[in-house]
Parts: structure tokens; sequence; C-alpha cells
């Protein structure tokens, strides 16, 4: 903790340095609020979501085809034991449960792969979709300090290893938060939205 700490007086120390007789403007932004407010985030969560219930309802008509598979097989198996049937319809029983046993092993493989390799790509589009909007704000951040003289912006939101807030206090004209949600949603209508909502799903 106490290397962190010399790393961050070091890199502010030479921030104030290279700032010399300039005033140095200090900015504070909430990431988390931005991230939340933010449009798109929105819509990306709804489509993950949408994706997300495709794959359920697919996987769940699957259980319930296992399921069937399963009550057919201790049906044919409790039919085999039947001494009502004779030695050759206990065999064929026998048999046809056999068959239906490598059913459910086939189908109970083929769920347990579907659900992994589903979660895997959800996974992975939150990722994709997670980066390409914090590209997004770092883009309107590095705007908006381009523009207005800002030399440093702390993330109000942040924490330290220890659950302690990285910006202890900072006052309210420093923090840009709501102007770079309003830059961001610029643009984002309703049209932009319906259209991106028609995102290609599959099961």
């Amino acid at each position: 903790m106490k290397k962190i700490f010399l790393i961050i007086l070091t890199l502010t120390c030479c921030v104030f340095a290279n700032a010399k007789d300039k005033a140095l403007r200090i900015a504070v932004i909430d990431m988390n609020k931005v991230f939340e407010n933010y449009n798109k985030t929105k819509i990306n969560e709804a489509k993950l979501k949408r994706q997300a219930e495709i794959y359920k309802s697919y996987a769940d008509q699957q259980l319930a085809t296992l399921k069937k598979l399963k009550e057919e097989y201790i049906k044919l198996r409790d039919a085999s034991q039947n001494l009502a049937y004779n030695e050759a319809e206990r065999e064929n029983r026998r048999l046809n449960a056999m068959d239906k046993y490598r059913q459910i092993t086939a189908k109970e493989k083929e769920l347990t792969s579907y659900n992994r390799e589903k979660q895997a790509q959800l996974r992975d589009e939150y990722e994709k979709l997670r980066s390409n909007i914090l590209q997004d704000i770092s883009n309107v951040v590095a705007a908006k300090c381009i523009s207005e003289g800002y030399a440093l912006v702390l993330d109000k939101s942040g924490r330290t290893l220890n659950n302690i807030p990285v910006v202890v206090y900072s006052a309210a004209q420093l923090d840009i938060t709501d102007a770079v949600i309003k830059i961001l949603n610029i643009g984002q209508n309703n049209t932009t939205t319906a259209s991106q909502q028609k995102g290609t799903v599959s099961k």
C-alpha cells in the first residue's frame, strides 16, 4: 500500500512540476454514473438480456425433451423387469431402455455444452460492448480536457485496495460527470435506440 501511495505521489508531483507556472486545471468524474447513464449502455444491456432470454428459452425446451426421455426410459426399464411380459418382450423393452438411456446421455452432454458455450458468448459480447462504451467515454473526456484545458481528471467513483475512496473530497464545480453524460447522449434519440435494439439474436 505504501508503494502504491508513493507512486501516486510521484506521478502527482510530476504533473505539478510539468505545469510550472501555468494554473493546473483538475476535474473529477463519476465513471460509474457516466457508464450507467450512457444511453448506449442501456441499449446494449437490453440487447444482451434479450439474447440471454432466447438462450434460456432454447435450453428450457431441451430440458423438457430430456425430462420426457427420462420418463420414457423409466417406463421401459420397469417394463423390462415386469414378469407379466414374456422373456422376448422383456428383452425387447430392455434393449429399448438401453437405447433411450444413450439418448439421455447424449442430450445431457448437448445441453451442458450448449449452456457453457452460450454463457461464454454472452461474457465475450459483454466485454466487447463494455470496452466500446469505455472508449466512447474516454474520447469525450479527452476532447473536453483539450478544449477546456484540464490537465488531470480523477475518477471519484474509484476505490483503493483498502476500499477507500480515491478522491476523498472535490468541489462541485470540478465535477464534469453530467456534462460528459450530456455529450455522450447527443444523437442517442429514439430512432437510434430502436434501430440498435433490432440487433441480430440467435438461439
